[in-house]
C-alpha cells in the first residue's frame, strides 16, 4: 500500500474532487448527532488556544460603537436586581478600605467654600432671618397706628383717607402713626441714656488722670442736664442730617424727609431740632400726632418736615388681619392731603 499511496498525486486528486457536490451529500445533523460534543471539548487544549489568540488584534478589529449601539441598554437594567447587587455589597467592609484622611487632605477646602459661595450664603441667611425678625415687630406697631388712627378718624367723624397701596396691605410712603414714633422716641431715649452715661464716664476717667484729682460726683444738676441736651441735640441732628433717621427711627422704620419727598437738609434739621424740645412741654406738641389730620408735631411744622413709614428695600406692611379689616372699613375715600402746609 504504501507504494501504491506513494504513486498517488493527492493534490490532484483533491483538485478534482467538487467540494460543494460533496458538502450538499452530507447529512451535517446526522454528522452533529453522531459527534459527542463532550469528548470533542474535553480534547480541546483551551489554554493553548486562548495563547494562540492574539488579543490587540481581536480587540483592533472590534467596532465599539456599533457594539454600543446594538445593546439595548433599557432591557439590559430592567433584568438587573439592583436590590440583590446592593445587597451583595458589603458596605462595611468597602467603607474600612476608603482611607478617609488621604480623601479629606486631597480636598481643596478653601477652593471648596469659594466656588459655593459659603461666606454670602451665611451672611444673605443671617441678614434674612434678621430682617423678617424686625419686620415681624414693626408690622406690630404699624398695626398699632392703624387701629390708633382709625379710632381718631371715627371719632371725628372724619373721612377715611386712603391710598391704593393701603388695600395691598403696605404703608410705604404713609406719614407715620404716634405708636411706632412713640416706639422709635422710646428706643433713641434708651440709646442716648446709655451713650450719655458711657462718654460722661470716659470724660471723667479723662479728667481725673489729666488733672490728678478726683472730680466731685455730686456735679450740679443743671450742668448735667445742659450736657445732656446739647448731647441730644447733636445725637438728632448729625443723624437726620446724614440718613434722615436717628437710631430709634431706623429700627422702627421711619424716615424724616421734606414735605416734597426729598431728604431733609443740615439746615431744616436744625431747626427741628432747636424747637423739638419745646413739643415736649406739657406735650401740646405732641397732641397733633394723634389728633391731627397730617399726624405732624410741633418740630415738624418748625422743620417743613413729615415723618414717613420705610423699610428700606422691603415694603413697609400692615399685619394681615389688618389689611382686611382696614379694606372693609375704607368705603368713604378721598385722596391724602398730607403735604398740605
Amino acid at each position: 500500500m504504501n507504494p501504491v499511496v506513494g504513486a498517488v498525486d493527492v493534490g490532484e486528486v483533491i483538485g478534482q474532487v467538487d467540494i460543494d457536490q460533496v458538502m450538499e451529500r452530507v447529512d451535517v445533523d446526522a454528522v452533529v448527532q453522531r459527534a459527542d460534543i463532550d469528548a470533542v471539548v474535553q480534547r480541546v487544549d483551551m489554554q493553548a488556544v486562548v495563547a494562540k489568540v492574539d488579543l490587540d488584534e481581536l480587540l483592533g478589529k472590534v467596532d465599539i460603537n456599533t457594539l454600543l449601539d446594538r445593546i439595548d441598554v433599557e432591557a439590559l437594567l430592567a433584568r438587573i436586581d439592583a436590590d440583590a447587587l446592593v445587597g451583595r455589597i458589603d458596605v462595611n467592609a468597602l467603607m474600612e478600605r476608603v482611607d478617609l484622611d488621604a480623601m479629606l487632605e486631597r480636598v481643596d477646602i478653601e477652593n471648596l467654600m469659594a466656588r459655593a459661595n459659603i461666606d454670602a450664603i451665611v451672611r444673605d441667611a443671617s441678614r434674612g432671618m434678621f430682617a423678617r425678625g424686625i419686620d415681624a415687630v414693626r408690622r406690630q406697631i404699624v398695626g398699632l397706628d392703624a387701629i390708633l388712627i382709625g379710632v381718631v378718624t371715627r371719632l371725628f367723624r372724619r373721612p377715611r383717607l386712603q391710598q391704593e397701596d393701603i388695600e395691598k396691605g403696605t404703608v410705604t410712603g404713609q406719614t407715620a402713626g404716634g405708636m411706632s414714633r412713640l416706639a422709635a422716641f422710646l428706643i433713641d431715649g434708651v440709646i442716648l441714656s446709655i451713650s450719655f452715661a458711657l462718654t460722661t464716664a470716659l470724660v471723667t476717667y479723662l479728667t481725673e488722670l489729666v488733672l490728678g484729682d478726683p472730680v466731685d460726683p455730686n456735679r450740679p444738676g443743671l450742668l448735667v442736664f445742659g450736657g445732656y441736651s446739647m448731647f441730644s441735640f447733636f445725637y438728632f441732628w448729625i443723624g437726620l442730617s446724614i440718613t434722615g433717621r436717628s437710631i430709634g427711627k431706623g429700627i422702627v422704620g421711619l424716615k424724616v424727609v421734606g414735605l416734597s419727598g426729598a431728604p431733609i437738609t443740615p439746615g431744616r434739621a436744625f431747626v427741628r431740632q432747636l424747637v423739638y424740645p419745646i413739643s415736649f412741654i406739657l406735650g401740646l406738641g405732641l397732641i397733633s400726632v394723634v389728633l391731627g389730620k397730617n399726624r405732624r408735631a410741633l418740630h415738624d411744622w418748625a422743620g417743613r418736615d413729615k415723618v414717613l413709614y420705610d423699610w428700606g428695600d422691603r415694603p413697609a406692611e400692615l399685619p394681615a388681619p389688618l389689611t382686611a379689616w382696614v379694606r372693609n372699613h375704607s368705603e368713604d375715600r378721598q385722596p391724602a392731603a398730607e403735604d398740605a402746609a
